[in-house]
């Protein structure tokens, strides 16, 4: 066998692997993604942290949790604000689920701050928009009024 032939044949084992090895991580990847949601039986009413309400904090927290099929046993801060973070965590630590097969999937808590309106005395609507919508176990939104500090100094007329 020349050498031209061997290099082709070694070429065409290492493609031949190559493809093999892809097929089996895309294979993994599609029923991985295929695999039915846990389905959320109890847990607490999660609530916007007073300190991160105070310091107008607000934004998304990005969650991996794994499940011993019955309740969280891992949970894992993917990306956003610490404060917040934190209280999503505590929430998701209250879970209980359906019993089904262990799983690992992802969440998003929305924390969102909804500002009154005020006129120029500082004179704001009293309306509370404090709510929590529920898409368990992927999607949470946290909403709360923010709160709004005026200083009457400014409006006095000279």
């Amino acid at each position: 066998m020349s050498y031209s032939e061997e290099y082709l044949r070694v070429a065409i084992q290492r493609a031949t692997v190559f493809l093999i090895l892809l097929g089996a991580v895309t294979w993994t990847c599609v029923a991985q993604s295929k695999r039915p949601l846990p389905i959320v039986s109890a847990a607490s009413v999660p609530f916007y942290p007073r300190i991160a309400q105070a310091a107008h904090v607000e934004g998304a927290v990005r969650l991996r949790i794994s499940t011993d099929g019955k309740q969280p046993t891992s949970i894992e801060v993917e990306s956003g604000p610490p404060m917040l973070a934190r209280a999503a965590e505590e929430n998701v630590k209250t879970w209980q689920f359906e019993q089904r097969d262990p799983a690992t999937f992802e969440a998003t808590f929305r924390y969102v701050l909804v500002l009154s309106k005020c006129d120029s005395q500082c004179n704001c609507d009293d309306v509370r928009t404090n709510s929590v919508s529920l898409r368990l176990p992927t999607e949470v939104e946290v909403s709360a009024n923010a709160e709004i500090t005026c200083d009457p100094s400014v409006n006095i007329k000279r």
